[in-house]
Parts: structure tokens; C-alpha cells; sequence
């Protein structure tokens, strides 16, 4: 039995967790419903339990919580423990839930050491990924490395690059158990980013590395240009937090458009069934 269907889910398509409150229980629930494996990610252990008890009340399917460890307090971990899996990025891999932990790695060394530490699979992210930026190596390649450093068959899930289904079976070619899709995802209709923050990306040809938006977080961050970016970096840093459907949309130009490389390749809003069923080879 494969690390997919163990845990009871269908497709090879990951939604990569949307910090902040971009991905809740609605965008979850819609991917785990349509045969991925949703991911919630919000903040603060009370948000984390409302939106797995309203993901509860409309799938049965596998849903996963996603904990940035430089934030993530020990309540946290007690009620994202109630979700299928558990995904941790950000900091030493520690295993501190009694179910399936997934640890996202940007090198070979992190992913070693997640294994070491008993991780069930590695998320493995590439230069390419939107948001929060831990690797420094295309993400095939850093694959292949992976795979070369750690024990034959433990899963390994890719991160970065995908948005289209020729990426996930180039990804799954080159020996990924699963892909993980954030900005895909992020411009679907469930995910709950600013309206003005979903039409800036549909229109974006470029992202660009910065560490503008490390305010109580200094680390690399891909998004899209914006006012913010465009004053460069030579300012005080600014809040880590992506404009939400109901921030006010002057955020859009202060706070950070978090995105990959895709964004170039995607121009429509979809729903997040009908954009598993396109990624799913």
C-alpha cells in the first residue's frame, strides 16, 4: 500500500497550506472532497479546531492542518493532532503529534533530518514556490537529491512548479509520491485571498525573492510585485501577512502577494474540484 493510500487519499495532489487563514476549511474540505488532500492553515489553536469541525461537517475525506513551527504554540499541536496529517515547515523537524507529520524541507540535509526524526514523508520545496521560500535549488533537482540521499521508497512529495498537469506527472516521473500546488490553489474560487489580491496575480508575468515582509520573521519570501516591493528593500520590514477577503484592500499594496513562479501560467479562477480533476494525470 502506498503513503497516499494509507492514509485514504485518491489523487497525487497536495494543496500546499495557505498561511494566514488564505486556505480554510471550505478550500480544504473541496480539495479533500474531490480526491486530494486539502490543507487548513490559520492561526491560533481555537481556529485551528473551528475550521477542522466545519471540515468535518462536509467531508469525510482526509484533511490536513499545516503549522509554521516559529509560530506554533503547544495547543496548537494538541488540536491540529485531531486532523489526519500534520504538516510542519519553518525549524528543526520535531515530531510532536501522535498521527501521520509530514515536514516540508528546502534541502537534503532538513529532509535527513526530518526522516531521523521520524517524519512520515518530506515535502520537499523548490526555489520556485510562492510564499515563505526555505529552498535554494529547483525543485526536480532538489527531488533527485533527495531521493538519492534517503532510503528507497519513503515518500517524497514536490513542491514548486505546479500548476498544470504535465508538472505533476513531470513530478510524479521523477519519483514524487504526490505534488503540492499553493498557488493554483490560491486563485481558486474557495481560497479566501483579497478579490484585488486574485486579480493581481492573474495578471502577473513576474515574482521576485525578497525578506521586505519579515517583520518578526526574517526569511525569503516570493511574491508579486507590488507598491510595497517596488520602494525596494532599504525600509522597515513589514508584517508577514497576506491581504484575506475581508482586510481592507489598501493592504494590497502594504502586505505581501504571495506567489510562485506559476502565476504566470494561470489566468482564471477556478473551483478547487474542477482544478484537482485538471492536475490529476
Amino acid at each position: 500500500m502506498t503513503f497516499l493510500e494509507t492514509l485514504g487519499v485518491e489523487a497525487p495532489i497536495v494543496q500546499a497550506g495557505l498561511g494566514g487563514g488564505l486556505s480554510r476549511h471550505e478550500l480544504a474540505a473541496a480539495v479533500s472532497e474531490a480526491g486530494g488532500l486539502g490543507t487548513i492553515a490559520v492561526i491560533g489553536a481555537k481556529a485551528i479546531e473551528q475550521e477542522l469541525t466545519s471540515a468535518r461537517a462536509v467531508t469525510d475525506r482526509p484533511v490536513a492542518v499545516n503549522l509554521l513551527l516559529p509560530f506554533a504554540e503547544g495547543e496548537w499541536f494538541e488540536a491540529a493532532a485531531e486532523a489526519d496529517v500534520v504538516v510542519t515547515f519553518w525549524g528543526e523537524p520535531e515530531r510532536r503529534t501522535p498521527g501521520t507529520w509530514i515536514h516540508q524541507c528546502g534541502s537534503v540535509e532538513e529532509a535527513q533530518a526530518a526522516r531521523s526524526a521520524g517524519a512520515d514523508a518530506v515535502i520537499v520545496q523548490g526555489l520556485e514556490a510562492g510564499g515563505h521560500v526555505r529552498g535554494t535549488t529547483p525543485a526536480t533537482e532538489l527531488l533527485a537529491q533527495a531521493k538519492a540521499a534517503l532510503p528507497s521508497g519513503y515518500p517524497l512529495l514536490l513542491a514548486g512548479g505546479i500548476a498544470e498537469r504535465a508538472d505533476v506527472e513531470r513530478a510524479l516521473e521523477s519519483g514524487a509520491t504526490a505534488a503540492v500546488a499553493g498557488t493554483r490553489f490560491l486563485l481558486s474560487e474557495e481560497s479566501r485571498a483579497h478579490p484585488e489580491y486574485k486579480r493581481r496575480l492573474l495578471g502577473a508575468e513576474d515574482t521576485l525573492l525578497t525578506e521586505l515582509f519579515g517583520a518578526g520573521w526574517p526569511a525569503p519570501h516570493r511574491v508579486v510585485p507590488n507598491a510595497a516591493t517596488e520602494r525596494g528593500e532599504d525600509q522597515e520590514p513589514l508584517p508577514p501577512l497576506a491581504p484575506l477577503d475581508d482586510a481592507p484592500v489598501s493592504m494590497i499594496d502594504t502586505a505581501p502577494l504571495y506567489a510562485g513562479e506559476t502565476v504566470a501560467r494561470i489566468r482564471e479562477l477556478r473551483p478547487a474540484a474542477e482544478i484537482v480533476a485538471t492536475l490529476t494525470p
